[in-house]
């Protein structure tokens, strides 16, 4: 099972990662969109939510015994899934075809993470651990790793079944996961993006602003702009909302159960609130 990319795998996601957090960092704190607290934002709340996604890696590393690009490989070796038939892989053009398959990939994937959002959105066990995203009372480039691990892990195991499904290639997906950890930093950054060009980029990509509107405390708002990459999947499917209803400069962040709360400021309270009965 030896493959090129599962030397650089790593390297590269984290590479990705850190490169685009520091470059949204540093932008929203040259351009913020909306104006904040530069002590308020930073500091424990960075702290915790960025302990929060290390956690979660941990515990993905230590609970499942294989990687998701071992698993497509393994698949790709058995001819397991769509993609992996004979079909397509002697097809009279099979450098059009890789290609073709590579870009549907990473759409399919797009789409099944659009669907699995919503989905944490109205499953109620589900909602309690996506949630703790949710409860951050700022959105900023960390809101965008502030994953409750068993989210993670269900994330991950939706992934797992896809890619059976469908034998996605190791390629097409670590193309995803780092245009999914680009996009999730950059969308839920507090960078100031000119309204002309957010009005054209919004009609492909989520730009903040449009995310923004997710986490509004008002539950109409909650409950759309559920993308995270290509934004088409919301205006297709009548989860799309332009702006919020109070504004960009008054919107409430968080939800409304945890006002008055300093909860959803400490690590350990954002590991057990799925856990805890819910607010009324």
């Amino acid at each position: 099972m030896d493959h090129w990319i599962l030397g650089y795998e790593s390297t590269i996601r984290l590479s990705c990662f850190f490169g685009i957090f520091a470059l949204m960092a540093l932008l929203e704190f040259r351009f913020p969109r909306l104006p904040y607290d530069t002590n308020k934002v930073r500091g424990m709340r960075w702290i915790n939510n960025l302990s929060l996604a290390i956690i979660a890696s941990i515990l993905t590393r230590i609970i499942l015994p294989i990687s998701l690009i071992s698993f497509a490989l393994h698949c790709q070796n058995v001819n397991w899934g769509l993609f992996n038939q004979e079909f397509f892989s002697q097809s009279l053009f099979p450098q059009i075809s890789r290609a073709v398959i590579f870009i549907t990939s990473l759409i399919l994937f797009d789409f099944v993470i659009y669907w699995q959002h919503r989905i944490f959105h109205h499953i109620p066990f589900l909602w309690r651990l996506h949630k703790v995203h949710h409860s951050d009372k700022e959105f900023d480039v960390t809101t965008g790793i502030r994953f409750h691990p068993l989210e993670i892990i269900c994330s991950i195991a939706i992934k797992f079944s896809i890619v059976l499904l469908f034998g996605l290639s190791p390629e097409s997906i670590i193309a995803f996961e780092v245009m999914l950890n680009a996009l999730a930093l950059f969308n839920h950054s507090n960078v100031k993006i000119p309204i002309a060009i957010d009005y054209y980029l919004r009609k492909f990509i989520v730009t903040p602003d449009m995310h923004r509107v997710h986490h509004s405390q008002i539950p109409m708002e909650t409950n759309s702009n559920f993308g995270f990459n290509i934004s088409l999947w919301d205006r297709v499917f009548g989860s799309y909302q332009d702006q919020p209803s109070l504004g960009h400069e008054n919107i409430e962040i968080g939800l409304k159960e945890y006002i008055d709360s300093e909860e959803p400021k400490y690590l350990t309270k954002m590991l057990t609130m799925p856990f805890k009965p819910t607010k009324k």
